[in-house]
């Protein structure tokens, strides 16, 4: 699992994750059993040294029982339109690293859909290892160029293409483009 060295994304995220850690009876070694990590990076975690990739945050909060928007803010609110309307300046950053920035924009009512929007920066990318999480996606294209590995298979996506799969296949993705790519994505909890 990567880890981006940056420490402005949450500078609470690994007193959550020890909190829950410790709230479950769970060891480092317990945790990093479940998760694959080794205990000197749950340490880093928790001691907010580093910041998890998207892959690290999905296999955290499976370990933990939590969803990955709980981990980065457990309190947010949206105002008096909650739980139906997120308007478009009250998005949750779910995670801003390496030329990735993913906002969570589903309602709170929303238990079993979760819509991410994602801006990509030319080169950037989920992390160097497809990852695996219960769960289908579906997303749309509406800028730039996506490329999406599904298993050994490589999608390169351009603007208005849509894609859907279930999330149990190892999967991955690039800004293969010139320009920032844009996407608006959908995991689905089944």
């Amino acid at each position: 699992m990567e880890l981006i060295e940056e420490q402005e994304t949450n500078p609470q995220l690994g007193a959550r994750i020890r909190e829950l850690r410790q709230s479950r009876k769970m060891t480092l070694a317990d945790l990093g059993a479940a998760t694959g990590l080794s205990i000197g990076t749950l340490s880093q975690l928790e001691r907010d040294l580093v910041s998890p990739t998207v892959r690290t945050l999905f296999t955290l909060s499976n370990a933990l029982d939590v969803s990955p928007a709980w981990l980065i803010d457990p309190d947010s609110k949206n105002g008096k339109e909650e739980p139906y309307i997120v308007r478009a300046d009250r998005r949750q950053p779910f995670l801003h690293v390496d030329g990735l920035r993913k906002d969570l924009v589903s309602p709170l009512a929303s238990k079993r859909l979760k819509g991410f929007y994602l801006v990509i920066d030319p080169g950037s990318n989920s992390g160097q290892a497809p990852y695996v999480h219960p769960g289908e996606e579906i997303g749309l294209v509406l800028a730039g160029v996506l490329e999406l590995r599904i298993e050994d298979d490589v999608y390169v996506l351009r603007e208005g293409d849509c894609f859907s799969f279930p999330s149990s296949k190892p999967h991955s993705f690039a800004n293969v483009g010139t320009m920032q790519a844009t996407v608006f994505w959908v995991n689905a909890d089944i």
